[in-house]
This record gives C-alpha cells, structure tokens and sequence, in this order.
C-alpha cells in the first residue's frame, strides 16, 4: 500500500466518501472547500492506495501555515470530529503507519487528525472535549429524554415560539445577525461572514443542511446551522441573539432538531464539541439522551504538538462584550486563519 494527495474534487475521492458507511458531513469535499476557500488554505484528499490503486483509507485535508510559517496539515479545521475513512477488513495500525511515513517525507512538520487514533510513539493523543451523540432508535418513544427539557421545550411552543427550517440566503443571513450578537454576548470572535455564505451555497443548498429558526410573534429569536450526510445530522452552530432566551427557546429547537432526524431517516444525531470545563453543556446535551465520549485529536509528528494560543483570553472577551458587532467580526476575519 501507498500514500499519496490527489485533488478534493477527484471522483475517486468523492466515491470513497459516498460508499463509505462512516462518512459524514465533514468529510463532504464541498465542506474542505468551504473552509479552504475562506481562508486560503490548499485543499486535497490524503489517501491511501492498495496495489491496484483502488482507495482502502483516506481523509480530508487542507494545508496551513503559521504566523511562523510553520506547514501544518490539518483534517479538518472547524470540524468537530473528522474520522479517518478506512475500508473494513483493513489494518487501521499500518495505514496509520503508511499515512505518518508519507508526512515525514513531505515538508509538513504534523498531520492532524480530529479523532483518536492507535497509540505510537510517533502519535500525540490531545483530548480537547467531548462529542454527544444520541444513536436514534427505531421508535421515538424509546428516546430517553430529561422531562425538564420536554417541558422547557412544551413552554416555548405555549409562549408561542414556532420554529421553522430553512435553505435560502436570507435563512443563512438571519442566522448570521443572532450569530455575531452571540459571539459577542459571549466575548468571542465571530468566523468571517463568507464562511457561512459559503456554507450556504455548497452545503445547505445542495440538501446537506438546514438553518432552524425560531420565532416569536414574526421576529426571529434564535437560530442553528445544522450539516447532514449518510444518516448524520449534526448540529453546528447555535444562536440566541443578543441575550439569552429565558424559556426554553434552545430546548424547542433542539426537539425540533430530533423531530427532523426521524422524518429524514436518521440514525445518529450529532449535537457537537463540547469543550473542556464546559459542564453545563455537556448536562444540558446529556439530557436529550446523548452518549459522551471524549473528543481526543490525533497528532502524527515526530515531536509533542505545539498548541499554538487561544483565541480569546479574559481582557480580549471583555474588550468584545463592550464593543459594537464589528469588532467582533473584524477579530475574526483577523485570528481565525491563525488558529485552524
């Protein structure tokens, strides 16, 4: 078997990924080349090829450097959990082998994968949070869900909350103003506004996604950007305005979310990365009858990874609090590239 890059819009690529029982939005090439083309990296399927050339293992790729210059492969950034794709009956531990060999022949200094990977001493485990997902089961009703969150969701629909789906820009574009709100309610950078119109234009237009809105009276309240694929729906990005809703408006999307899974087909929805030090997220996630597993980062270098800098601290997060929208978009278009 052999290594090798071939282009993220190759069809070999593309009938790996659509055959593949595993695969998920992340590993949709239009995604690489959402995040390639936003911020300027260089896209490409990193592959791994039996004797007859035919694709056994592979995963999505895209090329960084660092303010440093320093040349990082990534797969993939601003994914959550980005599995390596390999063909069943294959050895995982010598397609690792052939993949860590292939980067140390090249000019990359590490190849990052965004799942755990078998133990070598050429492999660095970095456990950056955890993923909750609730394996859907054949009848709705055997669906253990937290009653608080049956009744927070009951609440808002008696309030007269209704959420709806959506697939336009203007969907998109909505979603984007209770976006940048949030992020800077929260104090943090908000990704550049092409990130989501590209979004919108290759994922959620082709049938990959949607946007749930929620709404009071007309007027838009909360919003979440979901990304679906082969049985996945992932729930991406959520957004609750300027302040958060203070009766159970998440709670009602969230259910909403559930109900969509069933009426697509479903067998898994993904509700995300949550970070360390989270709690109160990963109860809130844990409450719809999600199964936690720790979110480990796999970092095939010769070398412990450099973790580079966080991209907010406490004086930044107070700094965006106080300042206008803008400047919380301005940050982002500014650090995120630095940060994959």
């Amino acid at each position: 078997m052999k290594a090798t890059r071939i282009p993220i819009d190759d069809a070999r690529w593309w009938e790996f990924v659509s055959s593949h029982p595993d695969a998920g939005p992340f590993h949709l090439p239009a995604w690489t080349t959402v995040i390639a083309d936003c911020y300027h990296f260089e896209p490409f399927a990193l592959v791994v090829q039996d004797a007859t050339g035919q694709i056994i293992a592979g995963a999505p790729v895209v090329a960084v450097r660092s303010l440093l210059c320093r040349r990082r492969w990534i797969s993939l950034p601003f994914s959550d959990n980005c599995s390596l794709l390999t063909r069943p009956g294959t050895d995982v531990h010598d397609i690792v082998a052939t993949l860590a060999e292939y980067v140390f022949a090249s000019r990359a200094s590490e190849l990052e994968i965004r799942t755990d990977l078998p133990p070598a001493a050429d492999r660095h485990p970095v456990q950056v949070g955890y993923i909750h997902q609730i394996e859907l089961p054949p009848d709705p009703h055997d669906l253990h869900v937290r009653k608080n969150h049956r009744n927070l969701s009951n609440r808002a629909r008696r309030e007269g909350v209704e959420v709806v789906r959506g697939r336009s820009s203007e969907d998109v574009a909505t979603f984007y103003r209770l976006h940048t709100l949030t992020r800077r309610r929260l104090g943090v950078p908000t990704q550049p506004r092409r990130f989501f119109d590209l979004i919108g234009d290759r994922i959620i237009a082709q049938d990959h996604g949607f946007v749930g809105t929620a709404l009071l009276n007309g007027k838009p309240i909360a919003a979440a950007l979901y990304l679906s694929f082969n049985g996945t729906l992932i729930s991406k990005y959520h957004a609750t305005g300027a302040a958060p809703s203070d009766y159970g408006v998440n709670h009602l999307i969230d259910s909403e979310a559930v109900a969509t899974a069933y009426a697509e087909g479903c067998h898994t929805l993904d509700l995300g990365r949550t970070d360390l030090g989270a709690d109160g997220l990963r109860l809130y996630k844990n409450g719809w009858g999600a199964t936690e597993t720790p979110l480990v980062y796999t970092h095939i270098s010769e070398a412990a990874p450099d973790l580079g800098f966080p991209i907010q601290g406490g004086l930044s997060r107070q700094v965006i609090r106080i300042s206008p929208p803008w400047v919380t978009r301005a940050l982002g278009e500014l650090l995120y590239r630095w940060t994959a």
